[in-house]
């Protein structure tokens, strides 16, 4: 009963109205910029926790030409629930993408993900000081302000993404060393 239902919440989740990765396309350059300022190369190994259509990978291969490994972790891609999910193994770069907001306990998989990354994780994330976050989605349960981020070691800067003037936060977090 619970795989059909996580595989009916995943059927619905793709059929859901999007806007047009054009619009975007914004929060996918701000990650990817922010990955190359972390220092991210061909030789990497980035895994994208919550990809969603995997547009994180469209947007470094197409716009930067980036020819890394690529790694798409998602609920309705293989059924991970990322409230428990830990990968496996250690990997380069961790993305998180429109993810925090949903989860309970958010710092849980940033703190997993720090753990896991040999170099550094960048995240996104609307920002609550613009938009009522909860308001925004019903699968929102977290806001996550810049003073969080910050808080968990990231270093953080403002965007638009969704129409508003900085509406959202990226964060990057490097491993030192």
């Amino acid at each position: 009963m619970i795989v059909n239902d996580r595989v009916q919440r995943c059927e619905e989740y793709i059929r859901r109205p999007r806007r047009p990765y054009a619009e975007r396309k914004a929060r996918y350059q701000a990650a990817a910029d922010r990955l190359y300022l972390g220092g991210l190369s061909n030789l990497d190994i980035l895994v994208d926790v919550g990809a969603g259509l995997t547009e994180l990978d469209v947007c470094l291969r197409v716009e930067h030409g980036w020819r890394g490994r690529y790694v798409p972790v998602d609920g309705w891609l293989d059924g991970v629930d990322l409230n428990t999910w830990e990968p496996d193994r250690c990997f380069d770069w961790f993305a998180a993408l429109e993810i925090l907001e949903h989860l309970n306990e958010p710092g849980r998989l940033v703190e997993v993900l720090q753990k896991h990354a040999t170099r550094g994780l960048v995240v996104t994330t609307p920002n609550p000081d613009v938009w009522d976050v909860l308001a925004m989605d019903s699968t929102h349960v977290t806001p996550i302000s810049r003073a969080m981020l910050e808080e968990w070691g990231f270093q953080t800067t403002l965007h638009t993404f969704y129409g508003k003037y900085q509406d959202g936060i990226t964060g990057l977090w490097l491993r030192d060393g």
